[in-house]
């Protein structure tokens, strides 16, 4: 399996484990025919809502992203109604979550 067919097939069951949690998903990432694909604010794979909350949520497989970037951007944008986090799907463990909060505190949350 190539690069790009394990993100997607790992973005998918993401997706589908949001919205069995009554989120509602989209896409960010922008592609065309002529460009690459682009996150959104150039950190972000899916947006997800529920009624008062706005989730930013960056997906990645085996190794996390910087934190610095992300901490940077709850600083400025998050709030209560506003969540960041990463989701890395970790071969043969499962879902490791970082979730990130205005005072630059990083939670991490396993999942099987």
């Amino acid at each position: 399996m190539n690069r790009k067919a394990k993100g997607n097939r790992i973005q998918r069951k993401l997706i589908k484990h949001l919205e069995n949690d009554n989120w509602v998903v989209a896409k960010a990432e922008i592609q065309t025919k002529f460009s690459k694909a682009r996150d959104l604010f150039g950190l972000f794979d899916l947006v997800c809502i529920k009624p008062g909350v706005v989730l930013f949520v960056q997906v990645t497989c085996n190794k996390p992203h910087t934190h610095k970037q992300y901490l940077e951007f709850v600083n400025k944008y998050g709030n209560g109604s506003i969540w960041i986090e990463q989701w890395v799907w970790v071969d043969f463990i499962g879902w490791k979550q970082f979730k990130y909060y205005p005072n630059n505190i990083k939670k991490v949350v396993k999942h099987g």
